[in-house]
């Protein structure tokens, strides 16, 4: 019996030891390729956008979005707050906000610079798969596989407009920007 405790907790520290460095996302063991300079995302990526002026990148992945300096591929911010997977995002027009999407059914708007929400929005009963800015950046449009696609006013930060038309959901994730223009 004491031999077999004894094999128990060795197996559990050795478990407990090596698996961390093992499952690691960052751990050195997972060499990165040549002329690769840093890996992206932490977690599943979902989506990926560039900033307009093309000095920051953002990455939509199951744990929140991530925001990284493009020159010197430093994470800038963790942006969380959504409860499920980040499914879409998008910056505005002059980079200094992104609208979130995600399986927690809610939109969301955050400041980049700061780091932090600026506005959510509930409404679809289901997962939000693609958001897009308005050109003006007043308005956000979102689509769910709810089977509607919703303007939202962020200024006002309420719900312009549902439309209800979709008798489908597609198994991809569909794009709202045709809405706008």
């Amino acid at each position: 019996m004491k031999n077999m405790l004894n094999s128990v907790l060795i197996t559990f520290l050795v478990i407990f030891t090596f698996t961390p460095t093992i499952l690691a996302q960052d751990s050195p063991q997972w060499h990165l390729p040549d002329r690769v300079k840093a890996r992206y995302g932490k977690g599943n990526v979902r989506e990926i956008k560039y900033s307009p002026d093309g000095t920051k990148i953002a990455v939509a992945s199951a744990i929140g979005i991530w925001i990284y300096d493009v020159q010197t591929t430093e994470a800038l911010h963790l942006l969380s707050g959504h409860t499920r997977a980040v499914r879409s995002i998008d910056f505005n027009a002059d980079g200094t906000q992104i609208v979130s999407g995600s399986v927690d059914k809610t939109v969301r708007v955050w400041d980049v610079a700061m780091g932090i929400e600026r506005v959510m929005f509930t409404g679809h009963t289901g997962t939000v798969s693609s958001v897009a800015f308005s050109p003006d950046g007043n308005t956000i449009a979102s689509g769910s596989n709810d089977k509607t696609v919703r303007l939202w006013d962020i200024s006002m930060g309420y719900e312009l407009h549902s439309f209800t038309q979709h008798t489908r959901v597609s198994p991809q994730s569909y794009s709202t920007t045709t809405v706008l223009s």
